[in-house]
Formats: C-alpha cells, structure tokens, sequence
C-alpha cells in the first residue's frame, strides 16, 4: 500500500511539479474507504502563506465561474482554505512547461519552432479569453502551463494568478524568480500578460530565460534557435512579432488585433503547429514519467484507503484517552476491589479457552508458513513487473503508430530516414521487451506451482493437525462470594540476577553468484552522451531465502535519465544470488555493495 499525506479532502500521493509559488501534486478523492477518483492539486510556499494568501484564497472562487469550464484552464476547480490552503482540479497526466524546457535542454532533445509555436497558440487562446471576461492573468510564466503528455496546453494558475501578484510585494523570493516575465509594471494590465507570453515564447524557441534589465533589443538581435539546436536567427515574422511584446513598439491595443497577429505568424509561413506533433514530443521526452505515473496510479485505485478514514485515523493514533478522578469514597475503592474478584475469575475462564484455540491446537511448521508467504510475495511482484512490462509494450506500439503515420505524411527524404532509423530502433525495443515479457511469463508460470505445491503441504499438515483429538477442556471455577479484597503485602525487594548474555547471532549477508553483464543504454547511445568515459552504478540487491532478488536499491547511479540506472537494475534482476544466512540458516537480506560499470565507447 501507497503513503499518502492528508490534506483537507485530498490524499497527497506525489509531487509532479514545483515552481516559485508552492507544488502541484497528484492526490487521491477516496470514498468510503475505497479509490474514487485522481485529482491535481496545488499547495502554496510558506513565503506566500505569511504574504496572507490563506485569507485572500477564496478569491479565487469568484474567477472560477468566470473561466466558463474551458479546457484551457483546466475543470472542476475545488478551493480549500485553512492552515494549509489548496486547490484541486481535474487529474490531466503532463508536466508544467518549465519542466519541458528543463528537462529538453538538459537532455539536448530538439524542440522545433513548430513545437513552440503549438505550445504558444494554447497559452495565447488562454489569455485572450482571460480578457475577454474581464480577468487578468498577471503572473504568467511555464510554471503556469500545464502540457499534457497529449500535447494539450492549460493555464491552470488561472484562478488564483491575480491573488499571486497582488502578494509578491511580500514575497521577494518568488518574485526574482518570476522577475523575467514581470519586465512591464507599469503598463496596461493586457500589455503585461503579452510581454509575459513573449518571453515565455521567446525561452521555448532559445532554452534561454529573457534577460532582466537589459537591452532586450540586443537580446532579440543575438537570439538563435537553440532549442530547435541550430545556430540560425529568429525567423523574420517570429522576430518582428517578438518585437511588439517585448520592446512596446506598437504594442497590440487589443486582443482582437494581437489574435489576428497571431494567427498570420501561425500560418502564413512555413511552419505546421499541431497538437499530434507535440504529443509525440511529449511521450518521447517524459516516457519514463509517463510509464511511472500510470504504473502509480494503478497501485493507487486498487489500494485499500481504511486507515486514511476517520475510523482508521482513531485506529492508527492508538490512543486511549484516560482520565483520573480524585476525591472517591472508601466504599467505591471497595467495590472496585471485589469486583476484580469477579472479573479475574471470568478472565482466567477466557484465557484458558484461548490458551486452547491458538496453543491447544497442534501447529503447522513455521517454516512453511514462512515459505508459503514469501512465494505469495515474490508473486505479487514478479506480476507488477509483468504489468510494468506490458504498459512499456503498449507505450511502444502507440509510438510506433505516430513513427509510421509521419512516415506516410512527410515529404522529406531527410525526415524520412530520421522516421526511419526511429522505426528500426522501436523495433529493437519491441523484441527487447518481448524477450522480456517471456521470461517474466516464465517465473510467473514457476512461481505460481510452487505456491501451488505449497498450498497443497499446508492443506494436508492442517488435515492431519485436525483429526487430532484435541486436550481435555478447561475447568472452569465456581463463583465465589464477593469479599473484600485484602490488602496486598509489599513484597520486600529482592537483588535482581542478571540473565545470561545469549550467544551473538552469527549474520552473513547475501553474495551474488554470478553476475549478469549491463546492457549499455539505447538513450545513451542515440544521445551520444558522455560516452568517452566510463560510468558507474553501485546498488544493493535484497535476496530472499531462496537466492531469488526481491528488490533492488541504487546507492550511487548516473545523474541524468539516459538509462544507465535502469540498465544496472534490470542486469541485477538477471543475476543469480546465494541468501543471506543466520547461524546457517538462509533468510531474507541484503548483499554488500555491487558496481556495475559502463565502459567508454570510443
């Protein structure tokens, strides 16, 4: 079962996202003590709770009829104030537009003018409407842009954005964060929100936040396509359009008149901004957290949530509340007193019927009690992994349909062999994971006969433990008349014999047998990245009492996600182990620290 942290209604299951003003988070609405449903939800800084957010937040409850329940601004908006305030809104699966711009520059994965200018169009359909109805955003920025792994753009900071400003004055650590996009102070609320969408456009096309205080002229003339990893210009129209958000030269009086700008930029030229390009994108670039988050998310609707509810909250406190009493008569402490004859005589009675129900009875062996339980384990997580592999299978299938569609729809002789060579590799992939899927059908197959064969031991050992005759039954004593109870003598103390020191348990931890060979990353290798020198992984793998590797921790791995962490794991998985033992006797532990080790690729 998942940890969740509680929070109003919400059950917090992971951070997705942080940004100078607080995190969003994926949460789980239960009802009853069952999954209901996955939500978003956003908590706020502690900077800007003392700024007094918690007593404006309900603001935001009167912008939210005004968002009209458009997608752009995500739906469902539910606003919680308190000690800790939040809001919540529908679950969409993506990341925020900072961490694509982070992560796609971090991993040098090209993101084109036609990307940007998809991203653009959302953001700017968003604001248009914003203003449409009378509301400003006023802090925009890619923290405020939600990317589903679909390609679909929101502004979901829509309802609380305003609250935001109107705080930063009080929050200065937020504000210097946010400071490139609020270059504007003094203009018109609608010539803010533009400058805002100009530099957030201007950093997908360069990976480069505007400067702040500079000659943003300058910064215009020197700017090159560096997400897109050319060294050309600005485009002409891209360059002039940039020109009239930033330099507030003729600055766009209305939205009618920028949306018109906008759309001659967007299809004029040379360029095909589409949603289904930039989900490609997007399942390229975050596959990893795509196939994390549905894999969480699975564990998170079957999980059972009673000690989240209010029952269950009494039941984890463990907590009795006791009160003491002064000033009671003689005769009560008497009365106490017999009574405890009484009830000490029903106790013995119960005591000895249970005596006979968990003792009386003849035992089945421990050990395979403890075996029977560590096969069921190793088989619930020889399933997860089948459920992991399969949703990588179907990841790939779908990725393979985007490859094959393009191919059929580009023109280029050059994009055709990059589809290509992208096909050939999903290929690679595809048998990779089938191999995989086998063998884990295989131990799966193995796992469920010896849970099977021991089902069938312990079915036979409660069978004969049964036809036993069971023990005389207890005696149970007569009712005495109450009595007062005497007063007990105080014992005088006696010197206390230390106990014999027992032996010290001889513990030897898990070794490996044979060692498995890494496979060197694909990522890695179609990223070129770093393959000049050599990288290591150190992990330690927990084995249980069968030599099986039940789990597997890095200790130190490669920073980046180019596959060297996974590629050690899965060769861990592959290895064979002999348990730990204690005083001989095989148990479940963990081995010493293993390397794997990368060598360089010349």
């Amino acid at each position: 079962m998942g940890t969740y942290s509680r929070l109003g209604s919400y059950l917090l299951a992971s951070e997705l996202a942080s940004d100078p003003s607080g995190a969003v988070h994926r949460a789980v609405v239960i009802t009853g003590n069952s999954f209901d449903r996955h939500v978003l939800v956003k908590t706020f800084s502690e900077e800007l709770f003392h700024a007094g957010l918690n007593t404006r937040l309900a603001e935001a409850g009167r912008v939210v009829p005004l968002l009209g329940g458009a997608r752009i601004f995500g739906l469902g908006y539910r606003i919680e104030g308190g000690k800790t305030p939040h809001v919540a809104w529908d679950y969409v699966p993506g990341r925020s537009l900072a961490q694509l711009i982070d992560k796609a520059r971090q991993e040098q994965i090209p993101f084109g003018v036609d990307h940007a200018l998809t991203v653009i169009q959302g953001v700017a359909q968003g604001i248009v409407q914003l203003h449409a109805k009378g509301v400003n955003h006023g802090v925009l920025s890619p923290h405020s842009v939600w990317v589903s792994f679909e390609g679909a753009t929101q502004i979901v900071d829509a309802p609380y954005a305003a609250i935001i400003k109107s705080l930063l004055a009080k929050a200065p650590a937020a504000k210097q964060k946010l400071a490139a996009y609020l270059q504007m102070p003094e203009a018109a609320p609608l010539q803010q929100d533009l400058f805002a969408l100009g530099a957030v456009l201007y950093e997908l096309l360069t990976f480069e936040r505007l400067p702040v205080g500079g000659d943003l002229e300058a910064a215009l003339d020197r700017a090159t396509l560096k997400a897109a990893q050319e060294d050309a210009p600005l485009p002409a129209e891209i360059r002039a359009f940039l020109g009239r958000l930033l330099l507030n030269r003729q600055p766009f009086a209305t939205t009618e008149a920028f949306n018109a700008e906008l759309e001659r930029v967007l299809y004029d030229g040379e360029y095909s901004p589409t949603t289904f390009n930039m989900a490609f994108f997007m399942h390229t670039l975050f596959r990893e957290e795509n196939d994390r988050d549905a894999t969480a998310m699975k564990t998170e609707q079957g999980d059972n949530y009673i000690a989240y509810t209010a029952a269950g909250e009494t039941l984890r406190s463990g907590a009795t509340r006791v009160e003491h009493i002064d000033g009671h008569e003689e005769s009560q402490a008497s009365q106490k007193n017999s009574t405890l004859l009484i009830g000490g005589g029903l106790a013995a009675v119960v005591i000895l019927g249970l005596g006979y129900i968990f003792f009386g009875r003849p035992k089945i062996d421990p050990a395979m009690q403890k075996q029977l339980a560590e096969l069921q384990l190793l088989k619930v997580q020889i399933e997860q992994q089948k459920s992991d592999l399969d949703a990588k299978a179907k990841a790939e299938a779908d990725k393979t349909v985007l490859l094959q569609k393009q191919l059929a729809e580009t023109k280029s002789v050059e994009e055709k062999v990059r589809i290509q060579k992208q096909l050939e590799e999903a290929q690679q992939r595809k048998q990779e994971l089938e191999r995989q899927q086998k063998l884990n059908e295989q131990r799966l197959a193995e796992q469920r006969q010896n849970e099977q064969r021991l089902a069938e031991q312990k079915k036979a050992a409660e069978t004969k433990a049964a036809a036993l005759p069971p023990p005389p039954a207890p005696e149970i004593p007569k009712p005495q008349p109450m009595q007062e109870a005497p007063k007990p003598a105080i014992p005088t103390p006696s010197p206390v014999q230390a106990a014999p020191s027992a032996a010290a348990a001889v513990l030897e931890p898990a070794r490996m047998r044979s060692q498995a060979p890494p496979a060197y990353p694909l990522r890695a290798t179609q990223l070129r990245w770093e393959m000049n020198v050599d990288h290591f992984v150190r992990l330690k793998v927990f084995v249980g009492e069968q030599g099986q590797p039940l789990k597997v921790s890095v200790v130190e791995g490669v920073a980046g996600a180019y596959g060297f962490d996974e590629a050690a794991i899965d060769a861990a998985n592959k290895s064979t182990f002999s348990p730990a033992t204690r005083d001989g006797k095989p148990v479940r532990g963990w081995t010493s620290e293993i390397v794997y080790k990368f060598q360089r690729r010349r």
